[in-house]
């Protein structure tokens, strides 16, 4: 009896293989709609941004979100292994002709963080989907930072001083060598140069290398968190965008009418796709995430000499997640407008999303008014006031 059950389990799985490959044979056969022209021009960017990435490391961190979700696109298109050779031959390239300790951290976090992004298109919780997403991009920004340590054998912090000191020639580090000498106070006894004197760069450069080497030793996981989570949400946020506008055989629940009214795209994701105005935060986020990492941030307070540790919980599992909501909270306020109206709010909720990825006071903000959403459900009292 049991022999014959098993038989049967195996017949109906065949079955089910065989009709799942006879419609996804008759969804391959539908008619879709032509690429637009800007979208295919938009593919001859990726390689100069990747140039740029390659020539210029120390300015590449500003354009590593763009990269992610152009690299997103590439998959929604053609498949997976198409944006995956981008990146190992980006990786290769650039430390093969321009070797940087950067591009290593790059390439890897980019390989990660794009393996977060496919994954995370693959399942149905929203929430499931942005978390996987940052922590993979993490993780990779991580691994990136553990490699160099092990292939440099120094310590982070010497290595950041080193890199400076190598380097300060580059425009973008000369930059911030010029701006923070000016603006540090020297000690009793030294001398501080004047643009155009003798060794200026060179003492700029070091006093940049003191600084680097403290902060990235104390705080590198802080700004691996940072970056990696920060570049994961941009990136997730296009992602999904491109997913609820495109249809493709290969999504799980797509069907005839939605691939005759989509363009062609060979990367699967599951559907439905929350959309972005709709996403929010649970209040047991509160007392899950904000209330213990407050705990935690009081307690190595009064102990002392945990600041990088405090910082780095803060970041992580308060101000990071509070953000990601106040911009799904600001996407919902952005659907609510009409017309031209409409068009202008989602300019300004695009640069706000800039802001936020550039400038973390903007992203500290965004957090707080994130908490708030938490507490007080404002989609619901907005409706609320709406209907009234």
């Amino acid at each position: 009896m049991s022999v014959r059950l098993g038989l049967d389990k195996i017949k109906i799985k065949r079955r089910q293989a065989i009709d799942a490959n006879k419609k996804a044979d008759e969804l391959n056969k539908v008619p879709q709609c032509a690429v637009s022209v800007c979208e295919i021009l938009s593919y001859a960017v990726l390689p100069f941004l990747f140039m740029m990435a390659g020539a210029m490391p120390s300015a590449a961190l500003f354009i590593l979100p763009i990269i992610l979700c152009m690299l997103f696109l590439l998959y929604r298109r053609f498949g997976l292994y198409l944006p995956v050779s981008c990146i190992v031959g980006y990786g290769a390239a650039a430390l093969a002709l321009n070797y940087d300790i950067l591009t290593v951290i790059y390439a890897v976090t980019l390989f990660f963080a794009f393996c977060g992004l496919v994954l995370s298109a693959q399942m149905q919780s929203y929430l499931a989907c942005a978390a996987t997403a940052a922590v993979l991009a993490i993780v990779g920004a991580m691994s990136g930072v553990a490699i160099v340590r092990l292939a440099e054998d120094k310590p982070i912090s010497d290595i950041a001083a080193d890199y400076v000191m190598s380097e300060y020639n580059d425009p973008v580090i000369g930059f911030f060598a010029r701006d923070y000498y000016e603006a540090v106070n020297l000690p009793e006894g030294e001398t501080k140069l004047h643009k155009g004197d003798d060794g200026y760069m060179l003492a700029a450069a070091s006093k940049l290398a003191d600084w680097a080497g403290d902060e990235f030793g104390l705080y590198v996981w802080y700004y691996c968190i940072h970056y990696g989570a920060v570049f994961a949400a941009a990136a997730f946020f296009v992602a999904n965008a491109i997913s609820r506008r495109t249809a493709s055989p290969r999504d799980v629940g797509s069907d005839e009418q939605e691939l005759k009214l989509s363009t062609r795209a060979l990367g699967g994701v599951r559907q439905p796709i929350t959309s972005a105005s709709e996403m929010k935060m649970p209040r047991a986020y509160l007392w899950t995430c904000v209330l213990p990492a407050a705990i935690t941030a009081i307690a190595t307070e009064f102990v002392g000499g945990y600041d990088a540790l405090t910082s780095t919980v803060m970041h992580m599992f308060v101000t990071l997640p509070s953000a990601f909501t106040f911009f799904a909270l600001m996407s919902f306020f952005a659907s609510l407008f009409r017309g031209r109206a409409r068009v202008a709010a989602y300019a300004v909720l695009f640069l706000l999303g800039i802001s936020m990825v550039l400038f973390p006071i903007v992203l500290f903000i965004g957090s707080i008014v994130g908490i708030c959403d938490c507490i007080l459900n404002l989609r619901f009292w907005t409706r609320y006031i709406m209907e009234d």
